[in-house]
């Protein structure tokens, strides 16, 4: 590209001067028109023309390096101005990419943010079908609860008119015995009296006959033959007094025990629940020998998942998780050879032998996972019956299903002992025992846990007691009259562990009683009633009207908390299940 300071056209100087060359003094090749001289004629003749021609040169030359100077700035100039195009250009290139860079980067946020909306959106509509899920669960379990609670309250009324109509009936009874009695009575003077009038009669009869005819036999029948019922009634009305003074008796002697035989039985159950740890590492090391630890290692942890899976609302999930135990236990009663002696650990059977020639041999694995089986079940009812009383029924139910299996008993007798011994380690007072808890021996004697060196808090305490007291109702509340198999853990039980507690004479009930009292009724009321009927709701209102006042008071005389939770029982009794005592 040509400079602007730099002109197409030829210079004017050159013009000029060829111009006044040409036309004034000729051209240079020596030829003369009519009116000029030669160039070298003109030179040679003037000196001034050698001057004028010198100046021409000299300006001549002035124009060509004037002419170069702009040519070379122009040049200069051009690549200056194409140098700043360059870079302009390179500028706005960076200009455009470093905007395109910033276009990416909008692009990317605006699309991270529509993703975060949508996810935020997706998010909040999860939580709000999460909320409404949760609010219908909730829902449907008030329902359940409610159609529950009118259930049982319809129960439990269904149980009050039974017992108002059988109290009736009993009233009724009573009255038609009283006046039937009466009217037996009544015709027992008549006819006493009719029979006294007839002998008179008889007797004066013969008299006179006798002095009519002296020599005449006396006729004696008449007289044994009136009073032989007269003989033979006072006899049978006397025996049956006497039987039932006499079963009365064996009854009572069945229903109470000496402290000193309380003792004994717990003793026996202490020792039975050491020999069971050694039995359990007898197992394991044959079990070891045979290469099947790992095996019976899985199944009794499968056996403690199963059981921290108890349902307290969902039974029919309880009995998905029997099944399961089952299928655990039948599999361990043929996994080896390895065989223990039953008779060891069946102290006192409810049940009669079926046979007394039967082998005494149990399969020890089995039995091992029903011992690691009882104390996961312990575990489970300290653990979260003693915060929530309710998750106790499906544990007791659990483990009375399990220990009433035929295949799980010897010679028709339960193993249930293997339970019975870890609850007397734990909860003492359920069979009797008591101690001072203000002592070191007497909370020993009462079940009071150690860790380490030291005694638990008394919540802690109590929390365990609340657990296990729940769970023994649980237990041995359970109505078996429509099963085939027979109750491992029979109510009177219960009736024993109750009694024992309430009859503490004053002064020996300690607090640890109380909480399990409470804990024994609360959750069981409607069950005790159907089971034990008027005898219940007495034994309840013993609880807590009556053993309240035997309880340890304060320095202040006040009673502590404990107690006063059980004598407010009534209240809340009457207040939801509408039972009054």
């Amino acid at each position: 590209m040509s400079s602007p300071l730099r002109s197409s056209e030829p210079s004017r100087s050159t013009t000029r001067s060829d111009t006044s060359r040409h036309s004034r003094y000729g051209s240079r090749n020596g030829n003369a028109n009519g009116y000029h001289r030669s160039y070298r004629e003109s030179t040679a003749e003037s000196p001034s023309r050698q001057l004028w021609d010198d100046f021409n040169r000299m300006i001549q030359d002035g124009n060509k390096a004037f002419t170069q100077e702009l040519d070379t700035k122009s040049s200069e100039q051009e690549k200056l101005h194409r140098q700043a195009l360059e870079q302009a250009l390179q500028h706005h290139e960076k200009v455009r990419q470093s905007a395109e860079r910033a276009r990416e980067q909008l692009q990317i946020e605006i699309e991270l943010e529509n993703r975060r909306r949508e996810e935020e959106e997706k998010r909040r509509l999860e939580e709000a079908r999460r909320k409404l899920a949760e609010e219908e669960t909730a829902k449907q379990r008030r329902e359940l609860e409610e159609a529950k609670r009118r259930e049982e309250e319809r129960k439990q009324q269904e149980a009050l008119r039974r017992e108002k109509e059988e109290q009736l009936r009993r009233v009724e009874a009573q009255k038609q015995r009283e006046e039937q009695e009466k009217s037996e009575r009544k015709a027992a003077q008549e006819k006493e009296e009719a029979d006294r009038k007839a002998r008179e009669e008889a007797a004066a009869k013969a008299k006179q006959q006798e002095a009519q005819q002296p020599k005449a036999p006396p006729q004696p029948a008449i007289k044994p033959a009136q009073s032989a019922p007269s003989q033979t009634q006072p006899h049978a009305g006397s025996s049956a007094p006497a039987t039932q003074q006499s079963t009365s008796k064996e009854a009572a002697q069945g229903l109470v025990s000496t402290n000193e035989q309380r003792e004994a039985i717990h003793q026996k159950y202490l020792a039975l629940h050491k020999h069971l740890k050694k039995v359990r590492a007898y197992v394991e090391d044959e079990c070891k020998k045979r290469g099947i630890k790992n095996q019976l290692s899985d199944m009794r942890r499968e056996v403690n998942k199963i059981m921290g899976q108890i349902n307290k609302h969902d039974k029919r999930a309880n009995l998905a998780k029997s099944k399961e135990v089952r299928a655990i236990l039948d599999q361990a009663a043929n996994m080896s050879d390895i065989s223990v002696d039953p008779t060891e650990f069946i102290l006192y059977p409810e049940q009669p032998p079926q046979s007394t020639t039967a082998e005494t041999r149990y399969p020890g694995c089995l039995l091992y996972l029903l011992s690691r089986f009882a104390k996961s079940a312990i575990s489970q009812l300290i653990q979260e019956a003693g915060m929530e009383t309710e998750t106790a029924d499906g544990v007791g139910v659990l483990l009375v299903t399990i220990f009433s299996v035929p295949t799980y008993r010897w010679n028709g007798q339960s193993l249930i002992d293997v339970l019975w011994a870890k609850y007397h380690v734990v909860c003492p007072p359920l069979f009797g025992i008591t101690g001072n808890q203000k002592t070191v021996a007497g909370r020993k004697r009462l079940g009071w846990w150690v860790e380490g060196d030291t005694f638990l808090p008394e919540e802690l305490h109590y929390q365990r007691m609340r657990g296990l007291g729940a769970g023994f109702s649980a237990l041995t509340l359970r109505d078996f009259s429509r099963s085939a198999n027979p109750n491992p853990a029979p109510n009177r039980l219960w009736w024993e562990s109750m009694a024992r507690i309430l009859n503490l004479p004053p002064g020996q009930p300690q607090l640890t009683h109380y909480v399990l009292v409470k804990a024994l009724l609360a959750d069981h009321i409607p069950r005790i009633l159907q089971i034990f009927a008027y005898a219940g709701k007495a034994v309840i209102r013993k609880a807590t009207a009556e053993f309240p006042l035997k309880g340890p008071r304060r320095e202040n005389g006040m009673p502590f908390s404990e107690v006063t939770a059980l004598d407010s029982l009534p209240a809340t009794l009457a207040s939801k299940q509408g039972l009054m005592l």
